[in-house]
């Protein structure tokens, strides 16, 4: 990589992100209910001709030297270019400055321009524990393509109602407007320093790999076609951004479909017929969701009393809380924090 790359200090624009007054911002609210740790890997020199199947991502955790099977695989092109093919069997070409996240840690391929026989990525990756940043070198002696090889860790992203409906892949294909610039700018910052050995490089390039991973969600999030049923598409509706604004900022308001509506300012109708056009579901049905995603993650970052977190998220008493929690998650609230608190890093709050 020569030279580089233009870093932009400020966060990139994102109007378009927002409900018309500008307060509401529903994915920033969503991914504050969820962890996020990233981490990037290794390099790779990929040398024409060359193939390399990716496995699961709890197969891929026992490759590398991660702590958790929870994985969301992703992959930045530096030099060069290449496939990508999940189960589904299509091929995503990859240029350099794009990058490929797959958010469900689903098995995948990679490969270049010429035809190569498959190789199994723990074939070319070395064994952990790594000392250092490995750089992976593959394939013929013809024209080389470089990735950047990482992970976030995002456990909760599996399992959250609100985001089930992503694809198996998100491919960042930066474009022209100012926010597709910031996102290729990103991308190809986190694989200049990949390729640095820079004093600090181990600490940025966690934070990098967060940063991108909000972004492709982000880019992901404009590019949806009208008349997508999900929850980024509703966050990224006027009407629903807003709504959603709403719950967000306050889901103890003992709320009916006629309170929001009038907050939104349209009709009942029109705001429960959109829910369910965009969300698939009534607007009290995501409440109550929301107010769980809420409590469990209070669960797990506090040492508040049950009670006084069902009443912080809109419930009469611990009971009616404990209720609904074990229906969604499956297990009682005390029960489910003390094992989401085993499974954090060092056993604490975070």
């Amino acid at each position: 990589m020569t030279g580089t790359p233009e870093v932009h200090p400020q966060t990139p624009p994102r109007a378009e992100l927002t409900a018309p007054d500008g307060s509401a911002d529903p994915l920033s609210d969503l991914l504050g209910t969820v962890r996020l740790s990233g981490a990037v890997l290794f390099r790779a020199e990929l040398g024409e001709p060359w193939a390399v199947a990716v496995p699961d991502a709890r197969d891929l955790a026992g490759l590398l030297p991660v702590p958790t099977e929870h994985l969301v695989p992703f992959h930045v092109v530096d030099e060069g270019s290449c496939w990508m093919e999940t189960g589904e069997g299509e091929r995503t070409w990859l240029s350099p400055g794009e990058a490929v996240l797959l958010p469900y840690g689903a098995a995948h391929k990679l490969g270049g321009h010429e035809n190569a026989a498959m190789v199994p990525m723990g074939a070319i990756v070395p064994p952990p524990p790594w000392r250092e940043m490995p750089l992976v070198r593959h394939g013929g002696g013809g024209v080389t393509t470089r990735i950047v090889c990482g992970f976030v860790n995002c456990e909760e992203l599996l399992f959250n109602p609100f985001l089930r409906s992503l694809p198996s892949s998100l491919h960042a294909r930066p474009g022209t407007d100012p926010a597709a610039r910031w996102l290729e700018n990103t991308i190809r910052y986190a694989a200049h320093e990949a390729n640095r050995a820079d004093p600090g490089s181990r600490s940025v390039l966690p934070r990098l790999a967060e940063l991108m991973f909000v972004e492709v969600l982000r880019h992901h999030m404009r590019s949806l076609p009208d008349g997508e049923v999900s929850w980024l598409a509703a966050a990224n509706d006027p009407i629903l951004g807003k709504a959603l604004g709403w719950l967000h900022r306050e889901p103890a308001e003992p709320w009916t479909v006629e309170d929001l509506a009038r907050r939104v300012g349209v009709s009942r109708t029109a705001l429960a017929d959109r829910f369910v056009q965009r969300l698939g579901q009534p607007p009290m049905h995501y409440l109550a969701r929301w107010r769980l995603q809420v409590g469990a993650q209070a669960l797990r970052t506090t040492s508040e009393p049950l009670k006084v977190i069902a009443e912080r998220v809109g419930y009469e008493s611990e009971a009616a809380f404990g209720r609904a929690f074990r229906r969604l998650f499956g297990l009682p609230p005390a029960d489910w924090r003390r094992r989401a608190r085993r499974a954090m890093p060092g056993g604490g709050i975070a």
